[in-house]
């Protein structure tokens, strides 16, 4: 017996040994992606940031005022304040902490594993099996290629924090758990289960909407680790637990989906598909995420995948109704190995359950690989509860099955780390991403404005190259792309102080004009900004906000909706530029109605107000502007102080 623990402490050393050596190679493997661009939403996402750091906002507003997400995770943007008070702005500092982050999740899974394969039906804690498999699994998920579209991403921090604190509460849960099955484990069972738990969901929570799945991701434990022996039943705790965490959400999504309520339907109003659209193609989406984990081909990956095949119908693509069917199939071959393999049912529910926000009903894009984050850990799980169940059988016909098994795991794990670098690489430059996004992901519309971007922001500009992309937008067959591309077309010409095409202006703000998604949206507010500050040939200040009115009276999305109430501000701002007053007023108050009195919109509106001679009127925007205002928006503040100051002088002068 002593000799038995013996043994044990010393594997348990190695491994810790061996844990280290894959986190040190995991940091050199990312190494090289440090260096790297920011990219998509990362800008916007920490534009607060760039304020709080140029002395425009106070911290406060920074890690409580970002609109991501439900919950704005205030956690998130914490550490990203934290990131530049320690380390400075830089972006290889935030991408440090993110692979950082990483390293600690590969920890935190590394440990999930262990308990996981211990309580495995005739696990033996003293087999080599054991000792390996936990920090192989751990291995595939620190240094899987896929998972690079995350760690270097900066903004992804939200997906990495939120993992951290999930896989807290799974070892939390587990941890309690079978403290509850001992006879003095009451109170250890109190801390885990009723303090760690309920703490770690939150901090979830509030670094990304995902931690809500936390409870979910419990029960699927619950369903197969603490499955009850055979002939035994399961206990009432844990059918109502069960019940509960994974059950009535499922539920009630279904009951707001099939009653059409507006918490899940209204969102697609401004999307180019449907709720049954996006339910039809999920299902091969999420088959294209496992084919990428279980073979993953690094060029094709990256951040471009919104040329994904949409399904219109049950046989449009054709693989729409296998793809259902095979999950269906799946599903059901891992509850009939629940009790011999349950590792595939776990697995399994581990990442049908990570998916389940961003993957089902909610009205978000299709595809994104940083939504594989944590549920790659389930399928990882799935695989090693396969390769145990192999190993067995194949051992029993190998004279030395562990030298082979060791050989073919290393051999793995130095091809994923080799993968993971060249990743890695792509992501340290901007120029590598869009030149293999270009050659795997041609029609991406992502790609294409990324590629005009770049075109226009070159010294000189490349303006044949620019248009080159907006015309390949322009040609689409879908009427928002070509929309788009209609208006960088636009943006072009102004840019370089040509005429503007009228066939481009025509299309840019021509026919039905929904959706207006989020690039539709900040193309018309960059057009905007540089006709009220240059000017545009054959494109005035008052021309332009003419054409874009006529085209918001003709959508049907609602005056409240974020990019109507945008881009009626932006109207007002051109008719205010171009000198018509009272155009500019009706689009301002406009905006402000739908936007619930944002500030800079009521700022705006005093400004015009003045302009009219209306010192009251101007003297209450501006009270509903500070009304609104962040206290700790000191840039937006000051801009009301001045204006209060030129309606004090005013008053004066008329007074005297």
């Amino acid at each position: 017996m002593a000799n038995r623990a013996r043994l044990l402490a010393e594997s348990s050393t190695t491994s810790r040994v061996w844990l280290i050596v894959l986190l040190a190679l995991t940091l050199a493997t990312y190494w090289a992606g440090l260096g790297g661009p920011l990219v998509f939403d990362d800008m916007q996402a920490l534009h607060e940031l760039a304020q709080w750091q140029a002395g425009q906002l106070g911290w406060q507003s920074v890690v409580f005022g970002s609109d991501s997400g439900l919950m704005g995770r205030p956690l998130s943007m914490a550490t990203f304040v934290l990131n530049v008070t320690l380390m400075g702005p830089e972006t290889w500092n935030h991408k440090l902490v993110n692979v950082l982050l990483h390293l600690a999740n590969g920890v935190l899974v590394y440990a999930l594993f262990r308990v996981f394969l211990r309580h495995s039906p005739g696990s033996d804690a003293s087999s080599p099996l054991s000792r390996w498999l936990p920090l192989l699994g751990t291995a595939i998920w620190l240094l899987h290629p896929l998972l690079v579209s995350t760690v270097l991403y900066v903004v992804q921090r939200m997906a990495l924090l939120s993992a951290f604190f999930t896989l807290l509460a799974l070892l939390a849960y587990i941890r309690g758990r079978f403290a509850l099955e001992e006879a003095d484990g009451a109170q250890r069972a109190a801390l885990w289960l009723l303090g760690i738990l309920p703490g770690s969901v939150v901090l979830a929570a509030l670094s990304k909407e995902n931690g809500l799945l936390a409870p979910a991701l419990c029960a699927v434990v619950e369903l197969f680790l603490f499955a009850p022996g055979k002939g035994m039943r399961r206990r009432w705790g844990s059918i109502a637990f069960i019940a509960v965490t994974l059950g009535a959400p499922a539920l009630i999504a279904v009951v707001l989906t099939l009653t059409s309520n507006d918490t899940i339907v209204g969102g697609y109003a401004n999307r180019s598909f449907t709720l049954g659209e996006r339910l039809l193609t999920q299902p091969r989406v999420l088959w294209d995420y496992v084919g990428s984990l279980l073979l993953p081909h690094g060029p094709r990956m990256g951040l471009y995948h919104d040329d994904f095949l949409v399904s219109r119908g049950v046989l449009q693509p054709a693989t729409t109704i296998p793809a259902l069917i095979a999950w269906v199939l799946m599903i059901a071959a891992a509850w009939w190995k629940r009790r011999s393999v349950p590792g595939l049912g776990m697995g399994l529910g581990i990442f049908l359950v990570g998916h389940a926000l961003e993957s089902s009903v909610i009205p978000l894009l299709m595809y994104f690989e940083h939504r594989n984050y944590l549920p790659a850990v389930g399928v990882i799980w799935m695989l090693l509860s396969l390769a145990r169940v192999l190993a067995r059988s194949l051992s029993r016909k190998m004279e030395r099955p562990g030298i082979i098994f060791k050989a073919s795991g290393i051999a793995l794990v130095l091809t994923l780390a080799l993968a993971t670098a060249n990743r890695a690489a792509i992501w340290s430059s901007q120029d590598l991403l869009l030149e293999q996004g270009l050659r795997y992901h041609p029609d991406s519309r992502w790609l294409r404005t990324d590629l005009f971007a770049r075109a226009m922001g070159q010294g000189p500009q490349h303006i044949s190259v620019a248009r080159e992309h907006a015309n390949r937008l322009g040609r689409s067959s879908d009427a928002s792309t070509r929309r788009l591309g209609a208006i960088l077309s636009v943006f072009a010409d102004c840019s370089i102080r040509e005429p503007v095409q009228v066939d481009s202006l025509e299309r840019a703000f021509g026919g039905y004009p929904d959706p207006m998604e989020a690039d539709i949206l900040a193309a018309f507010e960059s057009l905007t900004a540089g006709v009220v500050q240059s000017g545009c040939p054959g494109l005035s200040p008052d021309n332009m906000a003419g054409r874009l009115s006529g085209m918001l009276a003709r959508s049907k999305l609602p005056d409240h909706h974020n990019t109507i109430w945008r881009l009626r501000f932006s109207a007002a701002k051109l008719y205010f530029a171009g000198g018509k007053v009272d155009p500019s007023l009706g689009q301002a108050r406009a905006a402000l109605a739908g936007s619930a009195g944002d500030p800079a919109v009521a700022v705006l509106m005093a400004e015009i107000l003045l302009q009219r001679g209306d010192l009251e009127g101007a003297s209450s925007a501006l009270a509903l502007a500070e009304k609104n205002v962040a206290r700790s928006d000191f840039a937006g503040r000051a801009v009301i102080a001045k204006y209060r100051a030129e309606i004090r002088r005013r008053t004066s002068s008329r007074g005297s």
